[in-house]
């Protein structure tokens, strides 16, 4: 009955020996399981703030790259750059983003690193790992602080090229305005250079406008009709040159002759008498070459 006994005693310490062997074994394997789990998330979280800081990166690179071209002239209105203010408040949010990200996982890894210490050996692949982990967050708190730096300085960059831009927008607007400046005058010029006048009248019209006046002679027998020396635009009709070839005569029954010092060569020959309906001009610059006023007398 003893022996029973005794063999009965040890076989329960043995079964509880393993309950509890396996009930710690279980224990330890769940851990492993929220450490794994731990592994995973953290790993994410690295691939998700390696990308983050790529996108700060690029960012920073189209800084750069607008403080090595040249800057660029704005069409009428906006710059087009953000102002510095809006530049800095933007990339100082996506820093202070990624900062808490990595605070986050710095906090994780911790707890994480606490829970391995607690295990057994076997658990040495799992510290490794998060020992990378935690070179890897070390580095990009390097990386934040350095990209902090980087982008107060070329804040003060766009700053500066802003201004340029501003200045070249000045220049622009004053350039603009002395170009249209120059191309009213331009056209005043060439609306003078090609405004001719003409006239026709019988001699006494034209003598009482003063247009035409009696030269030569003896007591006024035998003076000869010629333009006046002064001229008043007002007593004549303007033309435009290079867009009037033709002048209409108004009473087709009688016959005209020109008395101004225009070259008729450079016009079709009139009619014996004098032009009847028209003075049809063949070149206009040899033909008002001479003088800018066409008198024109009613035979």
């Amino acid at each position: 009955m003893r022996k029973t006994f005794l063999m009965v005693a040890a076989a329960t310490l043995v079964l509880t020996a393993c309950d509890n062997s396996k009930a710690e074994l279980q224990k330890q394997l769940e851990q492993v399981k929220l450490i794994s789990a731990e592994k995973d998330s953290l790993l994410k979280d690295v691939m998700s703030t390696s990308q983050f800081i790529a996108d700060v990166n690029t960012e920073l690179g189209k800084v750069r790259d607008a403080k090595a071209g040249k800057p660029v002239q704005g069409a009428a209105g906006e710059l087009p750059n953000p102002s510095p203010a809006e530049q800095r408040a933007k990339m100082l949010e996506r820093i202070t983003l990624l900062t808490a990200r990595v605070n986050d996982a710095e906090s994780r890894l911790a707890a994480s690193r606490q829970r391995v210490a607690a295990m057994s050996g076997d658990n040495a692949n799992l510290t490794k790992q998060l020992a990378q982990y935690d070179s890897t967050i070390t580095a990009f708190k390097s990386i934040i602080e350095n990209q902090k730096a980087e982008i107060a300085s070329l804040t003060t960059q766009v700053a500066v090229l802003q201004g340029e831009n501003t200045g070249l927008k000045a220049d622009k607007a004053t350039l603009t305005t002395e170009k249209t400046a120059l191309t009213g005058e331009k056209a005043a010029l060439t609306v003078e250079r090609n405004t001719v006048y003409y006239v026709v009248g019988t001699k006494d019209e034209l003598r009482k406008k003063g247009i035409i006046v009696k030269k030569g002679g003896i007591l006024g027998i035998a003076a000869t009709d010629i333009p006046a020396t002064t001229l008043n635009p007002a007593d004549f009709t303007s033309i435009d040159k290079t867009k009037v070839a033709e002048i209409t005569l108004p009473n087709a029954d009688k016959a005209y002759r020109v008395l101004s010092r225009q070259d008729l060569g450079a016009t079709e020959q009139p009619a014996k008498g004098g032009y009847k309906t028209a003075i049809k001009i063949t070149n206009a610059e040899q033909f008002w070459a001479a003088s800018k006023f066409l008198i024109i007398v009613q035979n």
